[in-house]
């Protein structure tokens, strides 16, 4: 064990739901999953995936619950929405990229330095700014929804990392944090 065996843990889940969202839609008939807009923090769409298996419904649960799901700001696979918008979807990527970089066995520096937990704010930050932005100018640019939406997971693994790398020095080395 390392310290980036936490972050591992955390990439290996990342990494299948990620897959989980790209194979679903392909797994079933061009355009099955469409129309899915509504609310984050509601269920809306449980009644119209009672054709799906339950591991499909579990995703998609999941979207409806956790994400606004707008057709027009998610990624469309074989004429189906993902299970979450293109920010969400971004974020997740970001945070991927950002748990193999910040992994130990590749990052040429060291995760522990409290800089760091600024340029991961700072990454974080960049998303709310890019949505107030649009916000108070009624633009949508889905290019800076991506990208900041990236900067933002990479930001969070990054801090993530931190504390996971703070922590295993303070438990495996008896190092005070």
């Amino acid at each position: 064990m390392d310290r980036s065996t936490s972050g591992r843990a955390i990439l290996l889940f990342l990494a299948v739901f990620a897959l989980l969202l790209i194979a679903l839609p392909l797994l079933y008939p061009y355009g099955s999953f469409t129309g899915l807009d509504g609310n984050a923090g509601v269920v809306e769409n449980w009644g119209r995936l009672s054709f799906a298996d339950p591991l499909t419904k579990a995703v998609y649960f999941l979207g409806d619950l956790f994400c606004h799901q707008e057709e027009a700001r998610s990624f469309i696979i074989n004429g189906s929405q993902m299970a979450f918008c293109q920010r969400d979807v971004s974020i997740l990527a970001g945070a991927i990229a950002g748990f193999v970089l910040t992994d130990r066995a590749v990052c040429p520096f060291y995760i522990g330095d409290k800089r760091l937990l600024i340029i991961g704010a700072a990454m974080i930050a960049s998303t709310f700014i890019e949505w107030g932005i649009g916000y108070l100018s009624g633009s949508d640019i889905p290019a800076a929804r991506i990208a900041t939406g990236v900067l933002a997971g990479a930001g969070i693994a990054l801090i993530l990392q931190y504390m996971f790398t703070k922590q295993y020095e303070k438990i495996m080395l008896g190092e005070e944090v």
